[in-house]
């Protein structure tokens, strides 16, 4: 049987109705279905006891056990005792902001907090111990180190230079000295891709921590965050260079190892000669010479900063192994401990807490005060060096010097013959670029360099290019990458500053005034000479070294880190806006005043805080149910009316059909072809049978004539 197009048109429309309501009803079933689950799940639930209360006492008596009962246990779990403990809480509470919550009082999120530090101790298992929710142990555990970190303008040591009559036997010999300073490993955990910037001359994934104390093993100043390739000199620089950075003043320094410069504000000791302490204790014999017995004084006096770094990662075990926080927030807790460490040495000596208190001062420079702005090798300050040791030694002699012949009085020369430089031409460097690529292509690259032979490749492809050339891997090739990674490096680093940029075009680094290349030779002497210099080479030094070159991205200072919280939202202090906590104080037997932690903030009612996150309910799922709902029902209800609408029109357009025929009667002078020709043109194009129903006989008649005649 045939079927019309009217009723073709209408089985499609039926067809698009049943398919809707086939979705209407599909999603309904799986919406109920969802209802039903979740109704079944608190049915079942009702049946399982659970309440808070259950779990206060065990929280409770936790934390008593570790800081109300003796300072032995509290010293074991928290590595303070119980004052220093109670102290530290006040601090955070204070001046840090740090505030309680409804269930967990500002005492136990720092026990947690602490506890993770000295014991490394995992989520899961804190959570366990604590009788606490994971969620928990974290969100406390960042809130104590952002408010820890904002207490540092009074926890980083302020060095006093040693003076001119001092009795120290250690320190007596330096006058004006300040301290000393180094670098250590931090071990860390960071993604596979960013590894070989990681790892560092012993094959372990850290961080160089370039930290600063004093003679009491007090923390002064510590960066952190750059990566364990780079150089001890590179991040000393860097450190000194730093809009917050190390400050010391004209006329003082520190000790330092031979791993920096002997130069303005660091005393290093002399080269090639007995220095460490195992050295000297392992033979009999005094030291024969000046040179020697400086090198022995400056040993004793510099190892305060490595029994600083031993004592840290003895009290911290999270600074013994690599965690699995994200790289910025471990950074954050290397500095949180060496803060929590200067609280430590500072409490559990003698200072009390007011006097910690009353002595906060303005972190900001003297502007009175002339600061070393570069580190730079001195020969003045070697020929200062070589009086100091003349004169300490004389001292340790008991007057005159002894004989060069029986004590050798002059230092041994340090300077070797002036070897003369090969130069390269540009197709050997070309060559020699050429032949680097293809050993990183073939995989001959590791995270901490080239594998081992990878020179005699290069001597190899060298000669198949040149053959009779005299360039051999060592010294030629081997001096000729030292030159690239040197000025790769010093590149790298201006175009990671701002006022620097590179040009495309003529492959030379443009800077927006001399003052800023001013300011940044003062930080890399090799950079002098490389303005207005072109570098052809600079893209492919990018493929070879750029993989385990360190950039110092993550290096932060406690400055940054209090300027990154307050523009966070973060660093808000929030002193004076809870109620003062009565503190009940006890005489011991040794007459010092302590404090009875067990009352900190037993009588502080939970503060304003945000609405507390509550299981779904019934009900919950039934408005999710009703706004999907809503939403299927308003799409449909368009879609339909759309319908309707096409409907609607396919109708009265079937009704103007049929009289299209009879219309054309009222315009004379037609033929009966003229008639269907029109009246199937019409039929035809929906839109021009609208525009003749509208017209008027005489525009009608018009439009007939034209399309008669081939003009519309």
């Amino acid at each position: 049987m045939d079927v019309s197009t009217e009723d073709q048109e209408i089985y499609v429309v039926l067809e698009e109705i049943v398919t809707a309501i086939k979705f209407f009803m599909f999603g309904s079933f799986a919406m109920f279905f969802e209802f039903y689950r979740h109704r079944q799940c608190e049915e079942n639930a009702r049946h399982i006891t659970y309440s808070l209360k259950s779990k206060i006492p065990k929280q409770m008596e936790n934390l008593h056990e570790i800081i109300s009962i003796s300072d032995t246990t509290c010293l074991e779990q928290l590595r303070m005792d119980r004052n220093c403990f109670g102290r530290l809480c006040m601090l955070l509470r204070d001046i840090g902001g740090l505030k309680p919550t409804r269930n967990v009082q500002i005492n136990e999120q720092v026990a947690i907090f602490l506890h993770i530090l000295g014991h490394h101790t995992k989520n899961r298992i804190v959570k366990q111990s604590y009788k606490r929710s994971g969620y928990t142990i974290s969100k406390h555990f960042n809130s104590v180190l952002n408010s820890l970190l904002k207490l540092y303008p009074i926890l980083l040591a302020n060095p006093d230079p040693i003076s001119e009559d001092s009795t120290n036997e250690t320190w007596k010999w330096f006058k004006g000295c300040l301290g000393a300073l180094d670098g250590t490993y931090i071990p860390v955990q960071v993604s596979a891709t960013d590894k070989a910037r990681y790892r560092n001359r012993k094959g372990d994934i850290a961080v160089n921590v370039l930290a600063v104390c004093d003679l009491n093993m007090r923390f002064v100043y510590v960066l952190t965050g750059w990566e364990g390739s780079a150089a001890d000199s590179r991040v000393l620089r860097d450190a000194i260079t730093r809009e917050n950075g190390l400050r010391i003043p004209n006329g003082n320094y520190y000790l330092a190892d031979c791993g920096y410069t002997n130069g303005n504000g660091f005393l290093t000791p002399y080269r090639g000669v007995r220095y460490h302490h195992h050295e000297w204790n392992n033979c009999n014999v005094a030291p024969q010479n000046y040179i020697e017995f400086f090198n022995k004084t400056h040993s004793k006096s510099r190892n305060c900063i490595e029994r600083s770094f031993g004592l840290l990662k003895m009290r911290f075990a999270v600074l013994r192994s690599n965690t699995f926080y994200p790289i910025k927030v471990q950074n954050r807790i290397i500095m949180g401990c060496c803060l929590v460490h200067n609280f430590i040495r500072m409490e559990m000596a003698v200072d009390p807490l007011e006097a910690l208190i009353d002595e906060i001062d303005d972190p900001s420079d003297d502007p009175d005060i002339a600061y070393i702005e570069q580190v730079a090798p001195s020969q003045q300050w070697n020929n200062w060096r070589d009086g100091l040791a003349r004169s300490m030694y004389q001292q340790w002699t008991g007057g005159a010097m002894a004989s060069s012949s029986s004590r050798g009085q002059s230092a041994p020369s340090r300077e070797g013959p002036v070897k003369g430089r090969r130069s390269w031409t540009k197709r050997e460097e070309a060559i020699l670029t050429s032949a680097l690529k293809e050993l990183v292509a073939r995989g001959w690259k590791c995270d901490n360099g080239f594998r081992t032979g990878y020179q005699g490749h290069l001597e190899q492809a060298m000669h198949q290019a040149f053959p009779g050339t005299d360039i051999r891997a060592e010294p030629h090739i081997n001096s000729r990458l030292t030159v690239w990674k040197k000025n790769y490096g010093s590149i790298n680093t201006m175009l990671s500053r701002s006022g620097f940029a590179w040009n495309d075009t003529s492959k030379t680094v443009d800077v927006s005034s001399d003052q800023v290349w001013d300011n940044f030779v003062k930080t890399d002497s090799n950079a002098r000479t490389m303005r207005h210099k072109s570098w052809p080479l600079y893209k492919d030094w990018c493929e070879i070294f750029g993989k385990n070159r360190a950039t110092g991205e993550d290096a932060v200072g406690f400055a940054d880190i209090a300027a990154g919280l307050r523009a966070n939202g973060n660093g808000k202090q929030q002193v004076g806006t809870m109620d003062e906590v009565p503190i009940s104080h006890h005489t011991e037997e040794d007459g010092a005043e302590s404090i009875d932690v067990s009352h900190i903030n037993s009588s502080v009612g939970a503060g304003k805080s945000d609405k507390s996150r509550k299981r779904k309910s019934s009900d919950d799922c039934l408005e999710g149910f009703m706004d999907i709902m809503k939403t299927f029902c308003t799409q449909t209800d368009s879609r339909l009316g759309a319908i309707a609408s096409r409907i609607g029109f396919e109708h009265d357009a079937s009704k103007c059909r049929k009289t299209v025929y009879e219309s054309l009667g009222r315009i004379t002078k037609l033929t009966v072809d003229d008639k269907l020709f029109v009246s199937k043109r019409l039929i035809e194009d929906t839109k021009n049978m609208d525009l003749f129903y509208s017209l008027s006989d005489e525009d009608a008649s018009s439009m007939v004539s034209m399309i008669v005649e081939g003009r519309y």
